[in-house]
């Protein structure tokens, strides 16, 4: 099927489908992925079979106002001369919850930034890619204080330079969450975010049943754990209470919302919702989600509130899982994401400062 595309402005519809070619063929997930489930694993292994992970030219560490770090990856786009290098655009991505710039989504944004000629960033969160911790703070989806380091760092180091970023699954989250606080002035040109939860509680429902609880959320808290264990540096009580959490909603109760002052889970969930913030998005931002992902279900997208801001574009496939789009017989052939992404920045930085009426795109 063709992915549906829904926004509220014709400027932003016309835009993409006239530079995302991809928007308006036919989509043919991998068809042995007989599952949503099915689909997010294997592509997830699989994209990094024939992509290794890049040598990134340069790697720096972010030193923040309370003494932690945040590690940042660069990936060039050594041997082309399509930019000068002061003014090459660039894409930062923000991996999801315990996803860093090893991840397979990772490797294969900032290898298509970098393929378009313009220079990619990842943002590894605090704790992230074996980076020990340096201050009691980790980081979590409705905090964007990070983010928002980053921003201005790179904005320093490269001030002629468009900048854009793209969010998976929670880095969509803080992305989204920095774009709302922020509005006109974040200092970015446009947004992406891929696999983006828009109603965390749901989210935490759809993860609690028992064959998604098993399958990923059990990995997830694992990863989370082990993280905690041996990269936290403050209260051992404190450690050896939250590594027992034996679920993500367990971990963010024992730990999350402790460390970030919240009241509830619940409360964490719905200040850290996308959806609830919709009006406050000043910058173009295309959001892709699939209609089968148990970590962003469909009914927990407000596309009616989404057609109300002309700013944000959602594109909808009826397959893909979470953050994965395989794409037809192989998924480690260039996926949909991979196209649609590719397609989307090359647009914005090459025609979207022209071309898209009624939104607000600024350097």
């Amino acid at each position: 099927q063709k992915p549906v595309l829904i926004t509220g402005s014709k400027s932003c519809a016309d835009f993409l489908q006239h530079h995302c070619p991809v928007l308006v063929q036919e989509y043919y997930p991998t068809v042995w992925c007989f599952t949503s489930r099915a689909h997010t694993l294997l592509c997830s292994v699989l994209y990094l079979f024939p992509l290794q992970k890049p040598v990134l030219i340069t790697g720096n560490i972010l030193p923040t106002p309370d003494g932690g770090e945040i590690h940042l990856e660069w990936l060039d786009h050594h041997g082309n001369d399509c930019h000068d290098n002061r003014t090459c655009p660039i894409v930062v991505i923000l991996p999801g919850l315990s996803g860093n710039s090893a991840s397979h989504y990772a490797i294969r944004l900032a290898k298509g930034a970098t393929k378009k000629c313009y220079r990619g960033v990842v943002f590894n969160h605090r704790g992230s890619n074996g980076v020990k911790l340096k201050s009691n703070r980790l980081y979590c989806a409705a905090d964007s204080e990070d983010f928002q380091l980053v921003v201005s760092h790179i904005k320093k180091l490269y001030p002629d330079a468009p900048l854009m970023a793209v969010g998976c699954s929670m880095g969509g989250m803080i992305l989204f969450n920095y774009l709302a606080k922020h509005g006109e002035n974040c200092g970015l040109v446009a947004a992406m975010v891929v696999g983006m939860p828009w109603e965390a509680n749901k989210t935490g429902d759809s993860l609690q049943q028992p064959l998604n609880r098993l399958v990923f959320n059990k990995n997830l808290v694992r990863q989370l754990r082990r993280d905690l264990r041996f990269r936290y540096c403050d209260d051992h009580v404190f450690i050896s209470f939250s590594t027992k959490s034996s679920t993500v909603k367990d971990f963010d109760d024992r730990f999350t919302i402790k460390l970030f002052g919240f009241d509830s889970v619940r409360h964490y969930y719905t200040t850290a919702s996308a959806c609830y913030k919709i009006n406050r998005v000043k910058i173009p931002l295309l959001s892709l989600n699939s209609a089968d992902d148990v970590f962003a279900p469909f009914d927990s997208i407000p596309t009616e509130d989404i057609k109300k801001n002309p700013n944000i574009s959602l594109v909808v496939t009826s397959h893909g899982g979470h953050v994965g789009f395989g794409d037809w017989l192989s998924p480690t052939r260039e996926s949909f994401l991979d196209k649609l992404y590719q397609q989307y920045i090359d647009a914005v930085f090459k025609y979207g400062e022209k071309e898209l009426k009624g939104t607000h795109l600024k350097k």
